[in-house]
Parts: C-alpha cells; structure tokens; sequence
C-alpha cells in the first residue's frame, strides 16, 4: 500500500476539512484530492475514497467539482469586466450553467442576465434556468423544423392539450400556430413532437379531425362524446378500430343528421 508522505497527509486532511464546508471549496478541494490522487494510500481509486469517506456520490462529486469551476468562472468574469453582481452562494444556481456546457464567457454572461432578472440579487435557480434559455436563444436562435400541414403532437406548453395531435396551420421563427379538433393555439417549437405519418396516413388524421371539427361546432356537446372526443384526440395512430369508427359514427348520427 503507497504511503503518503506527511506534507501529502497534511494537506489531505486540511482539504477534507474544505470538502465539509461551503460548496465552493468543497468542489475545489476534491478536485485537487482527485488530481493528486492523495487517496492512494489506503484506496485503489477516487470514486471508492469518496463514498467511504464522505458518502458521495459520482455523479454528486462530479455536480461539486463542476459548480467550484463554475463559481471560479464566474468570479473571473466580473473582475475582468469590473462588474460588482453578487457571487452564487449555491450548487444548485450554478447547476443550469454547467449542465449546459457554457464556455467560461458565456458562464459569466448568463450569470449577468440572471442577475438582472433577480432584480441585482443572487437569483433562485428557477431564474438562472430562465436566464440560460434566454441567452442561448438569442445567441443561438432556433431554426423551425416544422411545416405549413404537418402532424405534430403537442408536449407542453397548452394547458390540458398535452399529448393531443395537431395540424401546423402556419410556421412563425420559434412557434408554430396549431389547430386541433376544437380551437387554435400558438405553440413553441420546444412543445412539439412532429409524428411519423405517410401521406396516406396524414390524410387519414386530417380527416378524422374534420369530422371531429363538425361535431364541435355543432354546439355543446354532452359528457359521453366529450369523452369519446377527448379520447381521440390523442391518437397515436391515423386509422380508427372498428369500435372508434361505430362510436363516432353514432354522435354524428345524433349531432349531425
């Protein structure tokens, strides 16, 4: 077994005593334990010193070290361009930049919008994922995948409209406006899934979506063909079975004749 010397030894345990504190130095300290590998004296490896030691995690060691260079980033930003916003006092409001993989620049300039967000406060996390989305849609815009009769299924976004289909009515920079069977709305291209359909089978959706059109304009609607209705909607394939077929053909029997 490797035997550290007493200077190694030292600083190990000056450094467990950071990895105990604030999380900065906690990131900073079992980075420099991993680099100089001061475990090696009594573990074959990093990840086994950790969770014996300190009960970590990988994935939470790697959240540590990643937040330290994050803050240190920065730090480095507001000093170079003589700025005074507060510094992160968290893990979890620098969590968003470094999951994203934002250079050190862009580190310190999503900080900055967030900052502003929070009105020159340390911002939540919940502001620094907003501040992150922000920044890289204006420096990386969108491209709209999407087109003018393509079936989409809606992901979010539309309040009890979530995994219904639609039809792409018109195609905007970010946002597509959508029809479905019974209103109109405008939807991020984030919450659209576009669905794998031949044409033959698209022009099946766009026909049970007239039908289904007809059958909302008819008036009000009572609970049973709301439900069926509702149910439809959410079709993941473009042809109905026979029982979907006689179901909808006795509301337009009842609405329609």
């Amino acid at each position: 077994m490797y035997v550290l010397s007493p200077q190694e030894a030292e600083l190990r345990d000056k450094l467990e005593h950071q990895v105990r504190t604030g999380f900065v130095l906690r990131g900073q300290a079992l980075r420099t334990i991993e680099r100089l590998k001061l475990y090696r004296d009594n573990y074959d490896n990093f990840e086994s010193y950790c969770e014996s030691v300190f009960g970590f995690t990988m994935l939470y060691i790697e959240r540590c070290m990643k937040a330290a260079e994050t803050y240190y980033s920065i730090a480095e930003y507001l000093k170079t361009n003589s700025l005074d916003e507060p510094l992160p006092t968290k893990q979890s409001q620098v969590r968003p930049i470094f999951q994203t993989h934002l250079t050190p620049i862009e580190a310190g300039e999503v900080w900055v919008m967030a900052v502003n967000l929070a009105m020159e406060k340390v911002p939540p996390k919940v502001v620094v994922e907003k501040a992150v989305k922000t920044y890289l849609q204006q420096k990386y815009p969108p491209i709209n995948p999407f087109k003018e009769g393509q079936i989409c299924r809606i992901t979010g976004g539309v309040p009890g409209k979530k995994h219904c289909w639609c039809v792409v009515s018109s195609v905007k920079k970010d946002e597509c406006v959508v029809d479905t069977w019974d209103s109109q709305y405008v939807v991020s291209i984030d919450d659209l899934s576009p669905m794998q359909f031949t044409r033959a089978e698209s022009e099946q959706m766009l026909d049970l979506g007239e039908r289904m059109t007809a059958l909302s304009e008819v008036g009000e609607l009572d609970e049973a063909a709301m439900w069926l209705l509702q149910g439809l909607e959410r079709l993941k394939r473009s042809r109905l079975n026979s029982l979907e077929e006689r179901l909808l053909k006795v509301l337009e029997d009842e609405y329609l004749d």
